[in-house]
């Protein structure tokens, strides 16, 4: 069989890149044209729950045996060190000799007659480990393998673009288009978080009230994540989140109920309840995970009386303190602890409570709390935002 030409090797690439399904045989395509025995494009990660080989012409009893086994080697550890996008030989990566008396030699390399590896490293496919594009050399070839490591260079912008592009369409999978058409539909307040446990996205309604900072805060730590200002509470969401991605991963766990979360404000707490997303359906691509794995929902018990004292606002005019004043009213709260919530004093209250009284034509707390419950609300319409 001869030898593919390299325009005929790229276009497969990028075919690849649209087809996952693809990606096997281009490896093959491509090992002939490097003149190498076998490739596999590998993804490692700590937890091991998505690691992945997609490959052609290795022993799959092998590969197996190397994910349940051998994934923590000296080799790998080598290449988890290496430059992004250089196509490096084994020599560049480690002591051949250190290699040769590691057991991931003679239980996987050995009985297939690899000799060489040529290696590129991956940015996406190794941030929690070791992850890229290999080619194996056996002796017969063993002289070739600078050649090859040559050749390949010249392919490593097309292969990482034909990668990156796989990774992205398996992010955008039908479980994700689900969960974007659930979020347009519904009003309430909604946090998607990615498999890493940080923010994707989220409802114009969660940005409104993580916006006030009353109960849940977003962290800024490299990525943005969910939070509670009391230390007991944000543990507890750490928690429910950590069970939530476990689930979405597939594995047994429990799941917590309905959290309630105080608010410094006074306001009633707000409940969240945690729920594990689906996995993308695109295997094993889908392991570099960047989708929605978990859906916080957010519910404030007093939403609904804010809406309505907005709305009061309007049809009496009040001033946006009388209608902060006017909301905590309507939900319960008394004087001194609607004080206590806005930050304010007794008195100031006082004074914008008798506003509220006399603009409304009601006398006192309790009948303004029964005009507020009164006033009718519609739904909004609510955006998500990114």
């Amino acid at each position: 069989m001869p030898c593919p030409g390299y325009t005929d090797v790229v276009t497969a690439i990028y075919q690849a890149a649209l087809r996952p399904e693809l990606w096997a045989g281009v490896l093959e395509l491509v090992a002939d044209y490097l003149e190498v025995d076998s490739g596999m494009v590998l993804h490692l990660c700590a937890s091991r729950n998505g690691n992945f080989i997609v490959h052609r012409r290795l022993r799959e009893d092998l590969n197996e045996l190397f994910l349940q086994q051998h994934t923590a080697n000296a080799y790998g550890f080598a290449f988890a060190r290496a430059p992004i996008g250089k196509a490096l030989v084994t020599a560049a990566l480690i002591d051949k000799e250190v290699l040769h008396r590691s057991a991931f030699y003679a239980d996987i390399l050995a009985p297939q007659g690899i000799v060489e590896i040529i290696a590129a490293r991956h940015s996406d496919l190794s941030r929690e480990g070791a992850g890229g594009i290999l080619f194996n050399v056996s002796k017969p070839r063993a002289d070739n393998v600078e050649r090859a490591a040559t050749r390949l260079d010249d392919l490593i912008s097309h292969l990482f673009r034909a990668i990156d592009l796989t990774l992205l369409t398996s992010r955008l999978n039908a479980s994700q288009l689900q969960v974007d058409r659930l979020l347009a539909s519904i009003g309430n307040a909604i946090v998607l978080l990615d498999g890493d446990g940080s923010i994707l996205g989220m409802t114009a309604a969660a940005e409104t009230l993580l916006g006030e900072r009353d109960g849940l805060v977003i962290i800024k730590r490299g990525q943005l994540t969910l939070g509670a200002q009391s230390r007991q509470h944000s543990a507890a969401l750490a928690s429910s989140i950590k069970q939530a991605l476990a689930v979405a991963r597939g594995e047994p766990q429990n799941l917590a109920g309905i959290l309630q979360i105080k608010r410094p404000s006074g306001r009633s707490a707000l409940l969240v309840q945690v729920t594990p997303l689906p996995a993308p359906a695109l295997a094993p691509w889908s392991a570099i995970d960047g989708s929605a794995r978990v859906m916080v929902q957010i519910v404030d018990p007093q939403a609904s009386i804010h809406a309505q004292a907005e709305r009061l606002r309007v049809l009496v005019g009040l001033t946006p303190a009388e209608t902060r004043v006017a909301a905590l009213l309507g939900s319960g709260l008394g004087l001194t602890e609607t004080a206590t919530a806005l930050g304010v004093s007794l008195n100031t209250v006082k004074t914008h409570a008798r506003q509220v009284f006399a603009k409304a034509g009601v006398r006192s707390s309790a009948a303004l709390a029964r005009l507020v419950a009164s006033i009718p609300v519609g739904p909004t319409p609510i955006s998500k935002s990114s």
